[in-house]
């Protein structure tokens, strides 16, 4: 008997195919899938194309899930994620974390935000020292290596954000353990080996991204931190902030603005160190939510200016790197609209809204968060109607993502509506959610 092929049975169940079904997708017998995921028998080159197709992915992401699956440690999750020193032990966590993840759904565990992480993640890359002590061996690395981690951490980022965090998580974590951790194991120069690190980086972040998506808060919060020790070792302040601000992004999300506001201002501090201005406006404009949410207001509006003026560099020559390059005005809107939002100023959020709301096509999660964001600001001018309205657009974007997230964005405006719930406009947006949105187990 061969390894186990469990990314290609995930893959094949996720899109709602049974070994049978999918057999008859590709042109083969149910028999034969079996032994295709138990590892008896590999699929023959002509048949690939078909196969990728029906699975919906390319010919490049079929063969990681080809790849046979390795053993999963029972224990890698069991302790809270925490910042390592040691690099090598950073990467053998991050291996063991990457491993774990495939079962990660069935595990409420990983749901669990760890809410002492903002603080030692802090202090820890503050004070942190970078030190290879990593034993390598294999081919060198090379930039033909930097550059396939790059284009596929893109393409991954940018299916992530089109259709949920849901989605390709299991494609990504098969292509972290499969292709890249491998690759920083490999002797390189000391400029390859600061590349190949920050590819890395960039890589755990967007899957660390995914699993928040996903409602898997700590697994996510493991993904952040070895993000941030990758981002370390590859030399690269602005990368780290970009990370601490996505952590507060995470923190505001869960209703923890003390620990976003820490973890705005950390990234504020690294990015003084770097000339990303897109990063230094997104940890501005976080700062001034978390602000707003422990009634800060003067704090508040203050870092509101000071992220619109740092927006007014954005974009500026050779500037924003491609780590960044989905940072557009769309993304300026959903930072400045939720903090203009809460403190509760909805003429000042209009502008802002208006840009989101026409810039969200094609990006399910942004359609959700639009439509939600224009919904907080009927509710606050107490128009119950308009409200319900832009909620049952949220529930309808959110039907077609493969984001929990999104999901729990819509149950949350209507927990919000519950003094409302005998109006008609209510129980109508009540009747959709049942409808598109069925309950999913805590």
């Amino acid at each position: 008997m061969g390894d186990r092929r469990d990314a290609l049975a995930a893959r094949r169940e996720q899109l709602g195919y049974t070994q049978e079904s999918f057999g008859r997708a590709v042109g083969v017998e149910f028999s034969t899938v079996g032994r295709w995921e138990r590892g008896d028998l590999t699929p023959q080159p002509y048949r690939r194309p078909r196969i990728a197709q029906v699975l919906k992915v390319s010919l490049a992401e079929l063969e990681i899930l080809l790849s046979p699956s390795r053993p999963v440690p029972s224990s890698a999750l069991t302790t809270s994620p925490r910042y390592a020193q040691s690099l090598d032990d950073a990467l053998r966590t991050l291996e063991a974390v990457a491993h774990v993840d495939n079962g990660a759904a069935t595990k409420p565990g990983m749901r669990v935000f760890e809410g002492r992480l903002p603080a030692q993640a802090v202090r820890a890359w503050r004070f942190g020292a970078a030190a290879f002590d990593v034993p390598t061996d294999g081919a060198p690395a090379s930039i033909r290596d930097i550059d396939e981690i790059k284009a596929t951490t893109t393409a991954l980022d940018r299916l992530d954000r089109q259709f949920g965090g849901d989605y390709c998580r299991g494609l990504a974590v098969k292509y972290l353990t499969d292709r890249v951790l491998p690759a920083l194991r490999s002797p390189a120069s000391d400029s390859v080996r600061r590349e190949l690190f920050q590819a890395s980086a960039v890589l755990a972040e967007v899957i660390g991204y995914m699993a928040y998506d996903s409602q898997l808060h700590r697994l996510a919060q493991h993904y952040f931190i070895h993000s941030l020790r990758l981002a370390k070792e590859a030399g690269n302040p602005a990368y780290g902030s970009f990370v601490f601000a996505t952590m507060s992004h995470q923190a505001l999300y869960l209703d923890r603005p003390d620990q976003a506001l820490t973890l705005a201002r950390a990234a504020q501090e690294t990015a003084s160190s770097g000339s990303v201005a897109a990063v230094k406006t997104e940890a501005a404009m976080l700062e001034a939510t978390a602000s707003a949410a422990l009634g800060d207001h003067s704090g508040s509006t203050e870092a509101l200016r000071r992220g619109e003026k740092s927006y007014d560099h954005h974009g500026a020559a050779d500037e924003t790197p491609y780590w960044m390059a989905h940072w557009d005005d769309a993304v300026f809107a959903s930072f400045a609209s939720s903090a203009w939002l809460e403190l509760g100023d909805v003429r000042a959020a209009e502008p802002y809204l208006q840009v989101l709301s026409d810039k969200a096509q094609g990006q399910v999660r942004r359609e959700v968060f639009a439509a939600g964001q224009r919904a907080k600001a009927a509710l606050l001018e107490q128009d119950v109607e308009r409200c319900a309205h832009y909620g049952t657009m949220a529930a309808e974007a959110a039907a077609a993502a493969n984001s929990k997230r999104s999901h729990h964005i819509v149950r949350d405006l209507l927990g919000q509506l519950e003094g409302h719930r005998q109006l008609r406009p209510v129980r109508e947006l009540t009747e959709t959610v049942a409808t598109l949105l069925p309950s999913e187990a805590p």
